[in-house]
């Protein structure tokens, strides 16, 4: 790892121990609010035995589960051996677990207890309790299959012989919710977090000593979760970094190439040497400041909360860091070609073409399997869908565009049609973990709750929404429940009432929507020759007019799309704040402002912060723009940096921006660590 990295790494690891300390105070020293019976909340089982037996700071807790009143594994739980023939949690009883070493608590020390008791309850407030509860009982998401039987029972003693002739009583909604209200709303969570956890948790148990391991497993799946999530932080903050670096590269790919191209080793030894070399000190400025960014973003409590964030943007950031460095490689070899062919520059050779070559052709298998686990994590992981349609029709263009006679239209086309069919195949692949989450959804509470012989019947043990969904109509238990349990919807949530939610995301709100019109401008401006002449030729007719703007709006989206894949689209020196607005970016802003879409109408708005945050890169490119001129005025001061010819600012008001942001991020981390663990409404 380079200095870089590893500085990066120990900053996002240091802002996570910070936040979580903080968070801990917070939650011991200020009273939890009451949320009210319907939120969910996790037991963690600690403090049954945090009395010590005696006044040492490393006494020992000696005894079995049955004399201090404490077992550390309950029947059903995923550290029961035999959880899979035990659907539920059928008692409180304690159950064998999967190390049988842990049911004997030989020697304990006191202060590890306290510590724990200490950091743990803070990171399970709010959605935190329902990714431990499934991760702790694996049946979670079935129905209450003992209430189901008993109901089908009665039912069944009021039948005729004849099942035609059986009438069976509908059950009232309210029966209907207290058997499908806890599965259905643990549809809403998407399933890897928890099975991540579980899994980590049962491997931790087993490797490690059980005497500096949380007295109860509720406690040891939440440490795992903790580590979880501050490991993925760590690795979405390289990603992060690295997708800036590839990106800006790309975007500075004519100049890399007009070097010589003969320091790359014949041997391979050093397959990056050329990158490495002409990497300039503002990319790394600007990489570096966008990492750091965002270990401080105002969504900082969700990545250290057990929440899916941390781990989300870690896999969606390694497979977009993946996806530009593979794109990169691709046009740098073919840069190289054709620099071969004018100039005869030498072009890498032996085990570094090979590195190229891979990189180039192979890039789009390990990002497509990360977005794939991202939409197994979270349901907006289907995002990337869109955004890998975008970068599909972006090429398609470019393609189109470079069609320079008749004779090329066949091959043209026949490309054309293989790209589109490519990139959409990609967008399915990475869209399908959320359709496979709604079929398993269908058939934990259609299929498995009743049997065969009884699906013919009218039973008031399915689901209202069982026979929606089984007319092969496009049904989404996804959205269903998010709709029936959370109001989730188009303008649902538009009432008086949420007015402070709305207020509270009215700051990232604001800066998404500003990002993608900056954008906008930006590429307008650096297009606008191509098409002006045109608008003003019908500036004499209101409807020539109107035309010809319509018109100069389709060039535009036109050139913008080839610009954004094709290497030669924009050869021309790019100031220090146009880097991160550059064409390349396209795709990113375009996804940014989808998220802020959905935000705004349709989502849970106080939900925006941290959905934002986790899933587009794209926002911290542009907080980093509007901090990037002050950084490079310093460095350039010192003579860190060479004169980059940047003299022209962004905004007229990008400093007074740059001024407010600190104390936004500051403020919004603040508000969290006071709210969220004591259950307030920041969720």
């Amino acid at each position: 790892m380079s200095n870089d990295k590893w500085k990066i790494a120990q900053l996002a690891l240091t802002s996570r121990l910070l936040l979580l300390l903080a968070m801990s105070l917070s939650c011991t020293l200020l009273p939890d609010f009451h949320p009210g019976d319907d939120v969910l909340q996790f037991d963690l089982r600690l403090t049954q035995t945090l009395t010590p037996t005696s006044s040492s700071s490393s006494s020992a807790l000696e005894g079995t589960e049955e004399n201090n009143g404490h077992c550390f594994c309950l029947q059903g739980h995923g550290c029961d051996s035999n959880w899979k023939s035990r659907r539920r949690i059928e008692s409180n009883s304690c159950a064998d677990t999967i190390i049988n070493r842990h049911r004997n608590y030989s020697k304990r020390y006191y202060w590890f207890d306290r510590v724990y008791a200490f950091l743990l309850p803070s990171v399970t407030k709010w959605d935190g309790a329902r990714f431990l509860t499934l991760a702790v009982d694996p049946w979670a998401r079935y129905p209450i299959h003992i209430e189901m039987e008993e109901i089908r029972d009665a039912e069944h003693a009021q039948c005729d012989d004849t099942i035609s002739t059986c009438k069976m009583q509908q059950t009232s909604n309210e029966d209907n919710n207290k058997i499908y209200g806890p599965s259905e709303q643990s549809h809403a969570f998407l399933p890897l977090l928890p099975l991540v956890i579980r899994y980590t948790a049962n491997f931790v148990m087993a490797v490690i000593p059980p005497n500096i391991l949380p007295l109860t497993y509720e406690g040891t799946v939440t440490l795992c979760a903790i580590i979880i999530n501050m490991v993925a932080f760590v690795i979405a903050t390289i990603a992060l970094y690295e997708l800036t670096i590839c990106l800006l590269m790309q975007t500075q790919l004519t100049n890399l190439v007009r070097r010589k191209h003969s320091d790359i080793d014949d041997d391979g030894s050093k397959p990056m040497a050329l990158e490495n070399d002409t990497m300039t000190a503002q990319n790394q400025l600007l990489a570096n400041s966008t990492a750091q960014i965002f270990c401080i973003n105002p969504a900082g409590v969700f990545f250290t909360a057990v929440y899916s964030e941390s781990i989300f943007a870690m896999l969606t950031f390694a497979g977009h860091a993946i996806f530009a460095k593979g794109q990169y490689c691709n046009d740098y070899l073919k840069m190289i070609s054709e620099d071969d062919q004018k100039h005869r520059l030498s072009s890498p050779k032996g085990n570094a073409r090979a590195y190229y070559w891979c990189w180039a052709n192979f890039y789009w298998i390990p990002s497509t399997l990360l977005w794939m686990m991202a939409s197994f994590t979270r349901s907006n992981g289907s995002f990337t869908s869109i955004w890998l349609v975008i970068v599909g029709i972006a090429k398609c263009v470019s393609c189109i565009r470079a069609c320079k006679g008749r004779q090329d239209i066949a091959k043209s086309a026949v490309k054309v049609t293989s790209l589109l069919l490519f990139h959409c195949g990609l967008a399915s692949l990475v869209a399908l973990p959320v359709i496979f989450h709604d079929w398993r959804g269908y058939n934990f509470h259609c299929l498995v709750s009743n049997p065969p012989q009884q699906q013919s019947l009218t039973s008031p043990l399915m689901p209202e929404w069982c026979e929606s969904a089984g007319t092969g109509r496009r049904f989404s238990l996804y959205a269903h429940v998010q709709r029936k349990y959370w109001n989730v919807g188009l303008f649902h949530y538009y009432e008086l009432k949420q007015l402070p939610n709305f207020l509270l995301a009215a700051p990232l709100l604001t800066l998404s929507f500003t990002a993608a019109v900056v954008w906008i401008v930006h590429s307008w401006s650096r297009h606008r020759s191509s098409f002006e002449s045109n608008t003003d030729r019908g500036s004499n007719g209101g409807v020539l007019r109107l035309v010809a703007r319509l018109r100069a709006f389709l060039r535009w989206v036109y050139l913008a799309l080839d610009a954004s894949t094709n290497e030669s689209a924009d050869r021309r020196t790019q100031s220090t704040m146009r880097l991160l607005l550059g064409p390349k970016f396209l795709s990113h802003y375009a996804i940014l402002a989808g998220f802020a879409l959905v935000g705004t109408f349709i989502a849970h708005v106080q939900i925006s912060t941290r959905l934002i945050c986790s899933s587009c890169p794209a926002i911290y490119w542009f907080w980093t723009s509007l901090f990037a001129r002050r950084g490079i005025a310093n460095e350039e001061k010192h003579g860190r940096l060479k004169d980059s010819g940047d003299s022209d600012s962004l905004f007229q008001f990008d400093s007074l921006i740059a001024r407010l942001l600190y104390p936004y991020f500051i403020l919004y981390n603040i508000i969290g660590v006071i709210l969220h663990v004591n259950f307030l409404p920041w969720t």
